[in-house]
């Protein structure tokens, strides 16, 4: 018999006819067990909607008794239908060992862990009251703002090497730094076993699809391996890299790094490792491409339909039923026990781990005098040095936090107290949406200062207004910094003085804010930020430099900016009064261009403004809303959203039918400011669970899609979904219930949010217009 589980938070299909068995095994060559089964609540993907799911896991032992017990124990578990719920969850710990609770209940719950708190709780912030501000890197890839803070923290380029750099995208995870304590310390975080499992999948999958075409090298598929399009999962910096055959002599290269290898030698993979690790990748890329070749096999005689599909369609579909075969699922596990390997070359510190041994956390402490040790230590968790790839453990790692007694070198100061925290950089694919993540936005009202990074020789264009755009929507501007970098490399006949390189880099700011957004936002907004920016502007070259002589002036006026903070608003004798029937509006206005600007994604319409993305990008990013995992994938629906709600919100927020008291315009601006950044704070949340959480059932379903049509029935699936959770109000033909609900929902959210910030500025709010 066939039920919809509703006790489950993703409403499948479950057989309660069938039931489940659990299977102890090893993969060839390992010492350790792990267990595999079908998951009564998980989905199957080769039936949308459907339980089933095949599940491999680490038992965490290598102990064959042991390990048969947990299996004993698992099978008693998938033979009671009474505990298939997560609400079971509580009554299971009670029969059951925690390791077997943990394999059959994790990852059922769309509730990821919030690893900022686990920081927190061993690595806590110091008080924003003590005098330690905190402060909020952005910009694009390459913008400089890790180079940045290498020279904040006083890091030798090539002795310290942290925060690790490079020319293109190397923050993929949060990096905070404490400066000023008075000894060192450092908490990491790493993705739980079900992510890394998911990103896995993720480039085993990519590599099969490269080798279901016969004839594809095996380096092009040793390459989709290793490192995924959007260069943010790097399997090579913990499995080492494809050999090639020949080195190429770099015409570029100068003495310096010749010299900074020979210093850094000793930290070199050594040639026994690196045979074994090319012989493992070797052997992996023969695996795939037997998956591959046995997919092919049994799509040509088994799909009625081959004939007629196009290639993408054969291709996905052959894909699909590769990772359902049983050689696909043990090259997974059996990459997941490589990775699990690398934590035992870390010497010292305190693991905190899974009851299956996965690390969810590890921690180390030294004197002030230890600083070269302790960031050795520290690299295994966020370096990138291709001398140590095979060793690596920066792909497992979604947030790292330093402190230690850091001060920049070419400061007077005697002591540095600040937070610095790094971000990814924003925008980096041209062919996606640059709004800003979610993620980021959340952390805008928690900081002291947003310190926006820009490349001095790259045009100020659109991905840079976006950022503007969400920090003006969001009541930020005050709290915001732009410093440009490479300015030693600005240069042109045009320019006669530095004055004019300034005015040459910070036109395009300029530019942005007048044609951009102020049609976004507002007029005054945009002439308010543009104010403060030139007042807020710093222009920095020499970075890369262990002692950047020619930009110290620059930065010990940053330095002053950083630490000085913003004056908190003084309390305000005003308040704005809005028309309460008129709010429906801007929520019009701002779900209505999600909507377009969605269609035009989906290929639904031919909108000039907005390219269709790829289909297999669609695809990604719908795995991952299925799955409920957030690993900072390019096509991000709950960060358009909220940026399209945001700025449409604000321009109501901006234009109050009157105000009570007699504000100046100052006033009327810290009022706004505060108002529009309590929404934003609510807002990001209430985008996420609209369209992240609450329609997990309908991402499921359309990432099932497989076969002849698949894209545009996935895509239309999409478009529904939006429908529901995203519905436009007024918008004929769509449920009337989800409509009120919406709307109601934001109606709320933006009444609390004026009552909360009116009160903060000490000021009573409107009781009718909120």
């Amino acid at each position: 018999m066939i039920v919809r589980a509703l006790g489950t938070p993703r409403n499948i299909e479950v057989d309660m006819t069938t039931i489940y068995t659990a299977t102890l095994r090893q993969n060839p060559g390992r010492r350790s067990f792990i267990v595999e089964f079908r998951h009564p609540l998980r989905t199957d993907p080769a039936t949308p909607g459907r339980a089933g799911r095949k599940v491999r896991k680490g038992l965490g032992t290598e102990d064959a008794r042991l390990a048969q017990r947990l299996v004993d124990e698992l099978n008693k578990l998938l033979a009671d239908g009474s505990l298939h719920s997560p609400a079971a969850r509580a009554r299971a710990s009670g029969m059951f060992t925690d390791r077997v609770v943990e394999i059959f209940y994790d990852g059922l719950e769309s509730k990821p862990e919030d690893y900022r708190r686990l920081r927190d709780d061993e690595l806590p912030f110091p008080a924003r009251e003590e005098g330690c501000p905190r402060i909020l890197f952005l910009g694009a890839p390459g913008a400089g703002k890790t180079t940045l803070i290498r020279q904040l923290i006083g890091a030798h380029p090539t002795r310290d090497r942290f925060p690790a750099t490079s020319v293109n995208r190397t923050t993929t995870a949060e990096t905070e730094v404490i400066v000023g304590a008075d000894r060192y310390a450092a908490v990491v975080t790493f993705m739980s076993e079900e992510e890394a499992d998911f990103e896995v999948r993720q480039c085993v999958s990519a590599a099969l699809w490269e080798a279901i075409d016969p004839s594809t090298p095996d380096a092009t598929i040793a390459k989709a391996l290793l490192e995924r399009s959007d260069m943010r999962f790097r399997l090579k910096y913990a499995l080492g890299d494809w050999p090639t055959q020949d080195e190429d002599d770099d015409p570029y290269e100068t003495q310096a790094d010749i010299d900074d290898a020979a210093e850094d030698a000793t930290a070199s993979v050594s040639k026994r490792d690196q045979e074994r690790l090319e012989a493992r990748l070797k052997s992996h890329v023969s695996i795939i491409h037997a998956i591959a070749a046995e997919a092919r096999w049994q799509f040509e005689h088994k799909t009625p339909e081959a004939k007629d599909m196009a290639k993408d369609e054969r291709t996905d579909a052959i894909q699909v039923l590769g990772e359902e075969l049983d050689a696909y699922g043990v090259l997974v596990s059996d990459l997941l026990e490589d990775l699990k390997s690398r934590f035992d070359a870390v010497e010292g510190g305190a693991w905190t781990k899974t009851t299956t041994g996965w690390p969810r956390a590890w921690r180390a402490d030294a004197d002030a005098d230890a600083r070269q040790t302790f960031l050795e230590q520290v690299r295994f968790f966020s370096g990138n040095d291709r001398r140590r790839w095979g060793t690596l453990l920066t792909p497992l790692v979604n947030g790292v936090r330093v402190a230690g007694p850091f001060r920049p070198e070419w400061s007077d100061a005697k002591q540095v107290r600040m937070v610095l925290i790094d971000t990814e950089g924003v925008g980096h694919k041209a062919s996606a949406s640059v709004d800003v993540p979610d993620y980021v936005v959340a952390r805008f009202p928690d900081c002291d200062a947003i310190v926006l990074m820009h490349s001095g020789v790259a045009p100020f264009g659109y991905d840079g207004g976006k950022i503007l755009e969400a920090i003006g929507a969001s009541g930020h501007t005050a709290k915001t910094l732009i410093a440009f970098t490479r300015m030693d490399s600005v240069r042109g006949d045009n320019l006669g003085s530095f004055s004019a390189k300034k005015d040459h880099v910070f036109g395009g700011v300029r530019n942005v804010l007048e044609n951009q957004l102020a049609k976004l936002l507002t007029e005054d907004v945009a002439r308010q930020m543009l104010t403060h920016l030139r007042d807020n502007a710093f222009y920095l070259g020499s970075l890369q430099q262990a002692s950047p002589d020619a930009a110290k002036s620059e930065l010990n006026a940053l330095l002053v900016r950083l630490t000085a903070g913003v004056e908190p608003p003084a309390p305000q004798d005003a308040r704005p009064t809005y028309a309460d029937d008129l709010w429906i509006l801007a929520v019009h206005q701002g779900v209505s261009e999600f909507r377009a600007k969605w269609r035009g994604y989906l290929g639904l319409d031919r909108d000039a403004s907005t390219s269709a993305l790829p289909w297999q990008s669609v695809k990604a990013m719908s795995r991952r809303y299925a799955e409920g995992f957030d690993d900072g994938y390019h096509v991000r629906p709950a960060s358009n959203l909220l940026q399209s709600m945001s700025t449409a919100i604000a321009q109501f927020v901006e234009r109050p039918l009157a105000w009570e008291g007699a504000p100046n315009d100052d006033d009327k601006r810290v009022i706004l400011d505060a108002i529009k950044s309590e929404i934003s704070r609510e807002l990001a949340r209430f985008c996420r669970q609209q369209l992240r959480e609450k329609p997990q059932p309908q991402w499921q379903e359309a990432h099932g899609f497989s076969g002849t049509g698949s894209a545009r029935r996935r895509h239309h699936r999409i478009e529904e979904l939006y429908e529901e959770w995203a519905p436009i109000p007024a918008s004929s033909g769509q449920d009337l219930r989800r409509i009120q609900e919406f709307a109601q929902d934001v109606r709320t959210l933006v009444g609390s949010a004026v009552v909360a910030a009116l009160e903060k500025l000490d000021t009573k709010p409107n009781p009718s217009g909120g």
